[in-house]
């Protein structure tokens, strides 16, 4: 089977879509794994847009319809989501409706191309629990996860629950920890590193010498973890599992830096490389990237260098070990188990 998109891991299955080809006018999207394809959902082609989520304690992954004609030449008048198991498909919310795609922080939908840049537009944010839409926030919606969100402005924000609608904390209400900063100053959201960092916050602050600093803190706790050295350098890696987040940073002596975190743990290790750092993927207690200009395969929980050497890196991991790599065929991938050497 050829994937026309990326793959990647929610909970123990693998999820990527076929584009309509040879005579099937419907967008596909399949689950999978080591043994084939355990489910399949078909969805309009006009209407493109997934979101792995938690409902309850169920992975699951919210695919996006529309009601355009099939052969994707309609026009979209009615666009909705649904949340299926990522176990066997179920339904388990939905379908909702929705102005528009998700830009990758979560729940939350726009309804103009914009969704698809990093610039921010009204939009509609749903409780991850229910799929019912969260009553008009109080500023923009900028960023949730797993039934918290953050709305507000880059300068102004509160963290809801989104299932009660509680506020959990305000940037008023927040401190940088450790760190000397200026009299007044406050915490900024830029959503550095992509728009996707699990459960981990990074705001910019500004410290008593007029520089920003990167704090990392707790997303649903508002806490501060520690800090992140240097400028962004890629997007995060998340494994969801453990709720480690790798975060990669150029540091002002040119050095790169990966850092671990863990919301109610803070920092539990750093990676530094003299060359560019990327982690690629995130699981079954492991970490793999490209450091000094090997690949590596690290222990998620002490930062222990296991392997190194120059070996393909996988792009998603199953909490079984059961690894996706690419291929030189486009849509082309390779599954296998990552116990021992890779």
């Amino acid at each position: 089977m050829r994937i026309d998109s990326t793959p990647f891991a929610i909970g123990d299955t693998f999820v990527g879509s076929v584009f309509p080809h040879e005579g099937n006018s419907q967008l596909s999207f399949y689950g999978f794994n080591a043994t084939g394809t355990i489910w399949r959902v078909d969805t309009n082609p006009s209407c493109v847009g997934t979101v792995p989520i938690r409902v309850g304690d169920e992975a699951a992954i919210v695919i996006l319809d529309s009601d355009a004609r099939k052969d994707g030449r309609g026009k979209v008048s009615t666009t909705v989501a649904t949340a299926f198991s990522a176990a066997d498909a179920k339904p388990l919310w939905g379908p909702t409706e929705v102005p528009g795609p998700s830009p990758g922080s979560g729940l939350i939908f726009a309804n103009t191309p914009k969704a698809l840049t990093n610039e921010r537009t009204p939009a509609t944010l749903l409780d991850a629990a229910s799929g019912v839409v969260v009553g008009e926030p109080a500023g923009m919606a900028l960023y949730e996860h797993h039934g918290t969100a953050l709305q507000g402005t880059a300068e102004s924000f509160t963290a809801i629950d989104t299932s009660s609608g509680d506020t959990l904390w305000s940037s008023t209400q927040l401190s940088p920890g450790f760190i000397d900063v200026n009299a007044g100053s406050s915490a900024r959201y830029d959503g550095d590193y992509g728009p996707a960092t699990g459960n981990i916050l990074i705001l910019n602050w500004t410290d008593s010498a007029g520089q920003s600093v990167a704090v990392l803190h707790d997303f649903r706790t508002g806490a501060a973890l520690g800090q992140v050295d240097g400028i962004p350098s890629g997007e995060a890696t998340v494994d969801d599992a453990t709720q480690t987040v790798l975060l990669t940073s150029q540091r002002a002596n040119g050095a790169y830096r990966i850092t671990a975190v863990r919301a109610g743990k803070g920092v539990i290790w750093t990676k530094d490389s003299d060359s560019p750092a990327a982690t690629t993927a995130a699981g079954a207690g492991v970490a793999y990237a490209r450091v000094d200009g090997q690949s590596v395969k690290i222990d998620l929980q002490s930062g222990k260098t296991l392997t190194s050497g120059e070996y393909a890196l996988p792009i998603a991991v199953l909490p079984d070990g059961t690894a996706l790599f690419p291929t030189n065929q486009d849509g082309t991938y390779a599954v296998a188990h990552t116990a021992g050497s890779p």
